[in-house]
């Protein structure tokens, strides 16, 4: 009695968990379904990439703080890739670096046109990335002495943004001020050794 009851059991499992003669024909509705929202998420991408603000050197970009909701305005004045910044070598920057490496010099002129004064680094930063890379480096602020100090409504600072690079093949950076926000704006800066 034993067998044939677990006998049944295995049968009744074995039915419960089968489609039960069913055939379901594929479509192929689900995958397209997922097509289309693949397809979709690549548009919106692209999308996205077109969308950021691009300037050139010299050119003035009025950017607003995503974080902080204020207006700022940013001129990039000139771009070099040294081995020397305020007579600091690479090489004494880094330790082992080589000619492999160099500092790239962005100068740059900031003005606060909002309402209330604030401190540059303490507020938004600028990322510099070479061809390929989607975020970039930190600049150190070291070398951005005067953004540390209190920039009153209407008043702007020059100033060098530098940052320790691989030497590359790159014939362009990228140097993106709101990175990742609705408000990324991107300067297009010529390698000035190619």
């Amino acid at each position: 009695m034993k067998k044939s009851l677990t006998l049944l059991l295995a049968i009744l499992l074995l039915v419960a968990c089968s489609n039960k003669g069913d055939t379901i024909k594929d479509t192929g509705e689900e995958n397209n379904e997922t097509a289309i929202q693949q397809d979709e998420s690549k548009t919106n991408t692209t999308e996205t990439v077109e969308q950021k603000k691009v300037y050139q050197m010299r050119e003035t970009a009025t950017i607003t703080s995503d974080l902080y909701d204020f207006d700022y305005e940013v001129t990039v004045n000139d771009f070099n890739i040294q081995n020397e910044v305020d007579s600091v070598k690479i090489q004494d920057y880094i330790t082992g670096a080589d000619e492999g490496y160099g500092f790239a010099v962005v100068d740059v002129t900031i003005k606060n046109i909002s309402d209330e004064s604030y401190v540059p680094n303490e507020m938004f930063s600028a990322n510099l990335a070479k061809e390929g890379d989607t975020a970039g480096d930190i600049s150190n602020d070291e070398f951005f002495e005067v953004g540390d100090k209190e920039l009153a409504p209407g008043d702007e600072l020059k100033g060098h943004l530098v940052y320790d690079i691989p030497l590359d093949d790159s014939k362009k950076y990228t140097l993106k001020y709101e990175i990742s926000s609705d408000e990324e704006t991107h300067f297009v800066l010529p390698n000035p050794k190619k």
